[in-house]
C-alpha cells in the first residue's frame, strides 16, 4: 500500500479465490469462468477476462478488509458492485457479485449489519437475490423502472429487501426522475439503515443515472449525486462505507465525473480514506474531473 502526494492511500487487488466466491455462487458456475473461461458476457473461452472477473471481486475484498481491520472510513473499488450477477450465471456485464460476496464475509464472518444502498439506473437483482434470506444484510435499490432487467419493482419488508424504482408512482418509488427523487429515495434508504442498526454501508454508486448518460432516461446531475453523498456521511459520520462503481456509460465525461465528486464529497467527511484500482496512478494526483480510477480525497494519509 502507498499513500499519494493528496493523502490518498492506494492498494493494489487480488484476485478472488474459488472457495470464496463459492459463498454466493455454484461450484459449475465458478468452473465455467474460471477453469473453461467461459460465460454469457463474452464470446468463446477468455481466460483474460475470467481472470479480470475474479480481479474484480477481489478488488472488493481487499477494499472491505480495509475497512474491517479499521484502516479506513471510505474504500473505493470502481470495478466492485457488479449487481447483476446471480447464483449460477452472469447478467448485464457483471460476472461475479462481489457486493453480496463482501456482504456475506462481513455479516456473517465478523457479525457486522451491513446495508446495501445502489443508485444505478438498474435494479440491483443479482445482490438483492443473494442477500434475501441473510437477515443481517438490508438491499435497497433506486433506479428507473421498466428497463433492464426490468425487475424491482416491489419491496419485501420482511427480508429486508427494499425498492425505489423512478418514474411510474405504482405502489413503490415515485414518478420522479431527476435529483430530487435521487435525493428522497436516499433519504428513505439512512431512514431504513438506521432503524437497522446498520453497521457497514455499500454503495453501488452507478453514474449512469446521469442525464447524459445513454442507458437511462433519468436525470441526475453531479450535483445531486454530491448532495446525495454529503446526505450520506452526514447521517453516518463514523460508519465504515464501501464504494463500488457498478454502472456508468459516459468513461470519457459524465461517468468519471459523477464517481470522483461523490467519493471525494464522502470522504472529505471521513478521516481516512483507501482505493484500490487494477492501474495506479502513482506518480501525481488528478484533477478531480479527470480521475477514472481512484480519487485523492482525504486530508490525512493513513498511518
Amino acid at each position: 500500500m502507498e499513500t499519494t502526494d493528496c493523502s490518498l492511500a492506494i492498494s493494489e487487488p487480488r484476485s478472488a479465490t474459488k472457495a470464496e466466491l463459492s459463498r454466493v455462487h455454484s461450484s459449475d458456475y465458478i468452473a465455467d469462468v474460471l477453469d473453461r473461461h467461459v460465460t454469457g458476457q463474452w464470446a468463446g473461452a477468455r481466460p483474460d477476462l475470467s481472470e479480470l472477473a475474479a480481479l474484480f471481486a477481489g478488488g472488493t475484498l481487499v477494499a472491505l478488509d480495509f475497512l474491517l481491520a479499521g484502516k479506513a472510513k471510505t474504500a473505493i473499488h470502481f470495478p466492485g458492485a457488479k449487481h447483476h450477477a446471480q447464483y449460477d450465471y452472469s447478467s448485464g456485464f457483471c460476472v461475479f457479485a462481489d457486493f453480496a460476496l463482501a456482504a456475506d464475509i462481513a455479516s456473517k464472518d465478523f457479525s457486522k449489519k451491513v446495508a446495501i444502498l445502489d443508485f444505478d439506473a438498474h435494479h440491483g437483482d443479482g445482490t438483492e437475490n443473494l442477500t434475501a434470506e441473510n437477515p443481517n444484510v438490508l438491499t435497497f435499490s433506486i433506479h428507473e423502472k421498466g428497463i433492464f432487467p426490468g425487475t424491482g419493482n416491489t419491496s419485501v419488508p420482511e427480508k429486508n429487501v427494499y425498492n425505489y424504482p423512478l418514474g411510474d408512482q405504482g405502489s413503490e418509488g415515485e414518478i420522479g426522475k431527476g435529483d430530487e427523487a435521487l435525493l428522497r429515495g436516499v433519504a428513505r434508504f439512512c431512514e431504513l439503515a438506521k432503524d437497522f442498526n446498520a453497521e457497514f454501508l455499500f454503495i453501488a454508486a452507478g453514474a449512469d443515472g446521469h442525464t447524459d448518460d445513454p442507458l437511462s432516461s433519468l436525470q441526475f446531475t453531479v450535483a445531486g449525486y454530491t448532495a446525495a453523498a454529503r446526505y450520506l456521511r452526514e447521517n453516518f459520520p463514523e460508519t465504515p462505507i464501501l464504494i463500488g462503481g457498478a454502472g456508468g456509460y459516459l468513461p470519457d465525461s459524465s461517468t468519471p465525473e459523477v464517481w470522483a465528486t461523490f467519493c471525494q464529497e464522502i470522504s472529505e467527511l471521513s478521516r481516512q480514506a483507501v482505493a484500490i484500482q487494477e492501474i495506479a496512478e502513482k506518480d501525481e494526483c488528478m484533477e478531480k474531473s479527470e480521475e477514472t480510477e481512484s480519487i485523492a480525497v482525504d486530508k490525512e494519509p493513513l498511518k
